[in-house]
């Protein structure tokens, strides 16, 4: 997505920041449906079109335009919750991980707003643990050790 909005128009496409219940709580679900939208009347279809269709139907300059808009809207809800958890607690330094961590455009901002210091996990440990969590769960079904969703409490420092 960084790639292609840097040759994209962010204000291309007028995408919706979903609301939430609590203050700190995001959600990009209806904003992932909002830029299937934005796609397919961009190619001239509607709603029924499949989203793996429309690669071959969107010019670059859409599929561009349509990376920089999201990456904003995305950069833009995500600061918005890091500035109102920094207003509420008013942390000495505030730490960012994960695989957005490495989005430029999320340092960029956060380094403009946050008036304190910002640790960054190094850019080669930013990556989405989605693809760690289900070799997780593959190896732990063919060991005959996988539980039940129902079943399931959190665990932060659960060992691998």
């Amino acid at each position: 997505i960084a790639a292609a909005a840097k040759k994209g128009d962010p204000s291309a496409f007028a995408l919706p920041k979903p609301k939430t219940a609590g203050p700190y709580d995001f959600s990009f679900s209806g904003l992932k449906t909002a830029v299937l939208r934005a796609a397919q009347a961009a190619a001239g279809r509607d709603f029924r079109t499949p989203s793996h269709e429309l690669p071959a139907l969107l010019s670059d300059k859409q599929r561009f335009d349509l990376a920089a808009s999201f990456q904003k809207t995305v950069v833009e809800i995500l600061c918005d919750r890091i500035m109102t958890t920094y207003a509420a607690y008013s942390p000495a330094s505030v730490v960012i991980a994960g695989g957005v961590a490495a989005n430029q455009a999320l340092r960029a901002d956060l380094e403009h707003r946050l008036p304190c210091p910002i640790t960054y996990a190094p850019i080669a440990l930013c990556t989405d643990n989605a693809a760690m969590i289900a070799s997780l769960g593959y190896f732990r079904a063919r060991l005959g050790t996988s539980v039940h969703p129902d079943n399931l409490s959190p665990n932060p420092v659960l060992a691998m």
